[in-house]
């Protein structure tokens, strides 16, 4: 397609800028400079060599809409100037007013080259200027458009009146207030909509100039509307918009309508109308009608009603609106049951290629909903009910149809993935070759492959080979594989060493991620390696590691080995406690301590308490190592009593002692003794680890210092 005019005028501003440079490259212009400065009042400036001349410098002006005035004229001179240029072009795709030709072809000629849209399409033509996809895709959109309007509007004629019309006819505007109201109330889309017919009906009416005295003097003129006996407007001159119709219809003496067809009713005639006309202005004016003066009739026209006969889709229906009130009403039959399952029948054969199995149809408002199944695919169809319309189509391909389908093309192939998205399928098919990928249409069932995999074992042995150098296993063997999101293979490889899960890439090969998890076997074989000479009591299998506890003669140890068998971590490690027994026991022998234990317990380390005779006490012995880490021992109440008894016997001859009381202070180390004797009182304070005397008193038993000293005794002593 070339260049027109129309098309030219559909183009925007900015793309006829365009074009027009590249044309001026093509006429020779160099370095075609664009201009944006909206001051300079040009859109580029150009050189163009002249063969008598030379170099010229050249400003050019485009202007898309209207037509350009003798003052754009003026103002692209100044622009001329002002740039220094030798000439300028004025581009105007809608031509120049008479003013603006006179002015070129007068004043500058040869200073101001025009253009007008007829020139600037056979430029375009001649240098064989491209027009873009886009503004083609527009201009036809535009042209088919147009084309539908008037098919919508039907194929109406000019029909000439012999008499003016009172008021216009619009049949757009009918139009317009029918398919509004389908609209509305049918959810009827207007390009369903076409007009095949449309009647008016007329009726004949009279204008009639007149006048009047009143009380011998007074004369009043005016023009007179008379439709019918009943509806005589006397005085037009009182409205304004009416005076205004009247007064151009008696300038018209015919006038033309556009319609299939126009009737026309004649509800009085000229001799009624002059009689209505003259009892009305009596009436009106009070005056006798002797006083009333009649001049001239015209005959007129007045719309009344319009009928329309439509075509909605593939349905008919009919209209009639009120001229006078535009009040309007439409007749519409929904479409037969019948009808609309045919219309889903061919849709179904048309879209899909198949005839309908089964079928069911359920009305909602103004849609039908068909819903059913062919051999290969479930469907639904919303027709609208009046006009036929085909609202919306669903259409989705079973997976039995899409299994068939894959059967057909790869008889020796086996199914390994299946996904469903939105309107597609993705399906792996996996074949003595490798895996082809294939993606369904589901609105449509066509196919397409997407991508050529390797084949799940060669991936395997691949990985197999890399995997075992990295971890001591051997033996891997694929025992299972499945693919996510059609191209990312997962395998699993097994063997008595553990199981190694791996990602990959199905079209390279290349591993993505990895998971190893050893066999409980493996998870012994590798503790027992790091730790001879022990044995594994117990191994639980967690989420992410194996949990060991392992013994020997002397200790347990609790350890970690993470599932791939690489970190191994020492949770714990304690004495058994029958090695702190002995431990215990040594010690006691070489303290010379006789003492039994009593409790053995474990907290961060092991505490140890023994009971004997004369001695008490507990040690603290290292969790693993067996070291004495502390040994708190002290003398039994007994001891304390025994030592300090034979102590006083000894030092003061005393031969019988009675214990008051003994009070031990384990924290403090010591215990405080308090004896009777048969003439004294013995107080103490004892050492609790070696016995020794800390401070001791004594005092008479009677006396009255004795009391004195005994209460500062016992305050010391308590």
């Amino acid at each position: 397609m070339g260049w027109t005019l129309e098309l030219l005028k559909t183009a925007t501003s900015d793309e006829v800028i365009r074009v027009v440079q590249h044309l001026l490259e093509s006429l020779g212009f160099k370095d075609a400079e664009r201009v944006i400065a909206e001051n300079w009042n040009i859109d580029f400036i150009a050189l163009r060599e002249d063969p008598i001349s030379g170099l010229e410098k050249y400003v050019i002006k485009v202007k898309t809409e209207e037509l350009v005035s003798s003052n754009e004229v003026e103002e692209f001179m100044e622009s001329i100037i002002k740039a220094k240029a030798d000439r300028g072009v004025f581009i105007a795709v809608d031509g120049f007013t008479k003013d603006a030709k006179v002015l070129l072809g007068r004043e500058y000629k040869g200073k101001i080259i025009p253009w007008d849209g007829e020139r600037l399409v056979k430029e375009l033509n001649d240098r064989d200027i491209p027009i873009s996809n886009e503004l083609l895709e527009r201009f036809e959109k535009k042209k088919r458009k147009e084309e539908e309007e008037v098919k919508r509007k039907g194929m109406l004629k000019v029909i000439h009146l012999d008499a003016p019309l009172l008021y216009s006819f619009s049949p757009n505007k009918v139009l317009e207030t029918v398919m509004s109201l389908m609209e509305s109330r049918y959810k009827i889309k207007r390009e369903d909509v076409f007009l095949e017919g449309l009647v008016v009906e007329l009726s004949a009416g009279y204008i009639i100039s007149w006048s009047a005295t009143k009380d011998g003097e007074e004369v009043i003129k005016d023009e007179a509307i008379v439709l019918s006996k009943d509806d005589v407007i006397p005085l037009v001159s009182r409205d304004g918009e009416l005076e205004r119709k009247v007064s151009k219809a008696l300038l018209e003496s015919e006038s033309a309508i556009k319609a299939s067809k126009v009737e026309t009713e004649s509800p009085i005639s000229q001799n009624e109308a002059v009689i209505a006309l003259k009892l009305k202005l009596a009436d009106e004016l009070k005056i006798p009608q002797t006083n009333i003066y009649l001049s001239s009739r015209r005959r007129v026209y007045v719309p009344n009603k319009a009928l329309l006969k439509l075509k909605v889709g593939i349905n008919f229906a009919k209209a009639e609106v009120d001229l006078k009130t535009d009040d309007a009403k439409v007749d519409i039959t929904p479409l037969p049951k019948e009808k609309l399952i045919e219309i889903a029948r061919e849709e179904c054969k048309k879209s899909l290629g198949e005839n309908p199995e089964e079928i069911s149809v359920e009305e909602k408002d103004s849609v039908a909903i068909i819903s059913g199944q062919t051999k290969r695919f479930v469907f639904g169809i919303a027709l609208h009910v009046y006009s036929g319309r085909i609202i919306k189509r669903k259409s989705k391909l079973k997976r039995e149809a899409i299994f068939s389908e894959v059967a057909k093309l790869y008889p020796e192939g086996e199914v390994v993935f299946f996904d469903e998205k939105e309107n597609r399928a993705i399906t792996d098919v996996m074949t003595p070759k490798g895996v082809v990928v294939l993606e369904f249409n589901l609105e449509n069932g066509e196919h397409t492959v997407t991508a050529n995999l390797l084949h799940p074992y060669q991936i395997a042995n691949s990985a197999k080979s890399l995997l075992e150098k990295n971890f001591d296993m051997n033996g891997l063997e694929l025992v299972d594989f499945k693919f996510h999101d059609a191209t990312q293979l997962e395998i699993l490889l097994e063997s008595n060493d553990g199981k190694i899960k791996v990602n990959a890439d199905g079209k390279t090969g290349d591993i993505i991620d990895y998971f190893v998890e050893i066999s409980p076997q493996k998870a012994r074989e590798i503790i027992l390696q790091k730790y001879g000479g022990w044995s594994i009591k117990k191994l639980d299998r967690k989420s992410d590691t194996y949990e060991v506890e392992l013994e020997n003669k002397r200790a347990l140890l609790r350890i970690s080995l993470s599932k791939d068998g690489k970190i191994l971590t020492e949770v714990d490690r304690q004495l058994k406690i029958e090695v702190v027994q002995e431990i215990a026991k040594k010690f006691l022998e070489e303290k010379g301590i006789p003492a039994a234990i009593k409790e053995i317990t474990l907290d961060d380390n092991w505490k140890v308490k023994f009971v004997g005779e004369e001695r008490v006490g507990e040690l603290l012995i290292g969790r693993s190592s067996g070291e004495i880490l502390k040994s708190d021992v002290f003398l039994t109440e007994m001891a304390i009593e025994e030592n300090y008894k034979r102590h006083v016997r000894e030092k003061f001859n005393e031969t019988s002692l009675n214990t008051e009381r003994i009070v031990v202070y384990k924290e403090k180390g010591y215990a405080v003794i308090k004896l009777i004797g048969n003439e004294s009182i013995y107080y103490a304070k004892i050492d609790l680890r070696n016995g020794k005397i800390l401070e001791e008193d004594n005092l008479p038993s009677k006396g009255l210092m004795a009391k004195i000293k005994k209460v500062q005794l016992e305050a010391k002593y308590k």
